[in-house]
């Protein structure tokens, strides 16, 4: 069984910005908490069988001296240490190299007991059945158990000095009805250990997976949000002295898009953002007329379920962004369908971009802050197909395929986009 003191895995060290030291220390804090918790578990339920214990005492006080009486209650008192103490840290802790030892000292004691005082520490072999459930192996146990509970129901009644008569059923019974509970308690505690586990592995996972998304919602709102941003104030700087009063509108756009993109790095955080395919249609048209390029968009969104829309609004975001920053295209095409979306352009620069982003695609997102591989993630997670890559005939494609879904358009068309 593994021992709780394992590993535990926490979900802060896999959260963005945090420091690795102190994330492996609140790894092992969190371990060694629910080690802690596991073993006063273990030391409260153990400690309700000691009173099986007080049936030493009577003889221990009425046949012996005060030497006696305190050698024996020294041996005891060393039993119930060994059993509260290091049993349950070897059993359930790190399986240390000092087991054997602390196995063996537990049956030391008995046996110098029942050498030197009398036969009442025979009440002790019922603690070492539990020493023996929790200490070896479950297929060397039983035998032992087994063994264990014959000898001290049947051999007392042939130790004269310990005046026990007929056979022990009073000891041996319990003894192997406590060491068939452990059997129980130790499965339970392994359980215990593997549910607590699984859980913080499904904690990691999510805290991944959020962190992934976070990561990749980031890198497609800034870069859009940036690259339109650079668009048009490069456009105002031009038109500072030709022509002012558009260039202040420009400026005003600028403004407004930051403000925009901070709210959406805002909301995306906090996991409640929505995105639009008419906004990111709409804000297509604004920032290619802003770059020189000529824009042909769908006029209506009506043609898209619902479902498709908000993988849709990121596709076209993506390409739209790429094409800007890289294509020096003059003609940019967005296309739509029920279960399917394509952005094309003319543009002839940049390849060794479109190489990189084909790269990072046929290596299975080895980078993973590039657009395209969030992309190909988000429509691989909706079942659907991406593709992305040069044409034979010049320019870059990129589009997005979903398998068919039921149309559940509301009852008014959705805003036009203009051409």
């Amino acid at each position: 069984m593994k021992g709780l003191g394992g590993r535990a895995l926490n979900r802060t060290q896999f959260l963005p910005g945090a420091d690795s030291d102190s994330c492996v220390a609140a790894d092992g804090d969190a371990g060694a908490r629910h080690e802690q918790m596991m073993l006063r578990r273990w030391r409260v339920f153990a400690a309700l069988f000691l009173i099986y214990l007080g049936y030493a005492l009577p003889p221990l006080w009425t046949d012996h001296s005060w030497p006696g009486r305190l050698f024996g209650f020294a041996l005891l008192l060393t039993f119930v240490g060994l059993y509260l103490g290091p049993l349950p840290l070897a059993a359930f802790g790190h399986r240390p190299t000092w087991a054997p030892r602390v196995f063996a000292a537990m049956c030391a004691v008995p046996a110098v007991y029942l050498l030197t005082i009398d036969g009442g520490g025979i009440v002790m072999a019922t603690y070492l059945g539990i020493a023996v459930v929790l200490l070896l192996p479950t297929r060397a146990s039983v035998p032992v158990v087994v063994a264990l509970t014959a000898a001290i129901t049947v051999l007392p009644q042939y130790v004269a000095s310990w005046g026990v008569h007929g056979l022990q059923f009073g000891v041996g019974i319990p003894t192997l009805l406590v060491a068939l509970a452990m059997f129980g308690l130790r499965s339970g505690f392994a359980n215990t250990t593997a549910l607590y586990q699984a859980r913080q592995e499904v904690e990691r996972l999510a805290a991944e997976q959020e962190r992934m998304r976070i990561a990749r919602d980031l890198h497609d709102l800034l870069g859009h949000a940036l690259t339109t941003v650079t668009i048009k104030a490069e456009l105002a700087a031009k038109l500072a002295t030709l022509d002012p009063e558009r260039a202040a509108r420009e400026m005003i756009e600028v403004a407004q898009l930051a403000r925009q993109g901070l709210a959406d790095v805002r909301s995306t955080v906090t996991g409640y953002r929505e995105m639009s395919l008419i906004a990111e249609l709409a804000s297509a048209k604004e920032v290619l007329t802003a770059a020189g390029m000529t824009a042909q968009l769908p006029a209506t969104v009506e043609d898209v379920p619902m479902q498709a829309r908000e993988l849709f609004g990121w596709a076209v975001r993506e390409g739209i962004t790429n094409a800007v920053r890289h294509s020096r295209a003059s003609l940019v095409q967005v296309e739509l369908g029920p279960t399917s979306v394509e952005v094309v352009d003319d543009g002839r620069g940049c390849a060794s971009e479109q190489a990189a982003s084909e790269q990072a695609l046929s290596e299975g997102g080895v980078q993973r802050g590039n657009g395209l591989v969030g992309l190909a993630e988000r429509a691989t997670a909706a079942g659907g197909s991406f593709a992305a890559g040069p044409r034979p005939e010049g320019g870059f494609r990129l589009r997005l395929d979903l398998p068919s879904v039921p149309s559940t358009r509301s009852g008014a068309p959705e805003a036009v986009v203009a051409r």
